[in-house]
C-alpha cells in the first residue's frame, strides 16, 4: 500500500481536481429531474389556464436550461 501512495503522491492535486469536477457533474445531473418536474407541473398540466404560446415558450426555455445543464455535467465528467 505504501508503494501505491508513493506513485499517487505526485498526482495528488490532479486527483483532487478530478474529484471536485466529478462532484460538480453529479450536482448538475441532479438538477435535470427538477427541471423536468417543473415542465410537467407548470406547463404540461396547465393548472393556471395559460395560453398555448405561453406554455410552449416556458417549456422551451426550461428545455434549453436542461440541455445546457446536461451539457455542462457531461463536460465536467469528460
Amino acid at each position: 500500500m505504501a508503494l501505491f501512495w508513493k506513485y499517487l503522491k505526485p498526482y495528488s492535486w490532479l486527483i483532487v481536481l478530478v474529484l471536485v469536477l466529478a462532484g460538480i457533474a453529479q450536482v448538475l445531473a441532479l438538477y435535470d429531474p427538477i427541471i423536468f418536474g417543473r415542465i410537467i407541473d407548470d406547463y404540461a398540466l396547465n393548472e393556471n389556464d395559460a395560453s398555448n404560446d405561453a406554455r410552449v415558450g416556458g417549456a422551451v426555455k426550461l428545455l434549453i436550461i436542461a440541455f445546457v445543464i446536461a451539457l455542462a455535467a457531461r463536460l465536467f465528467t469528460s
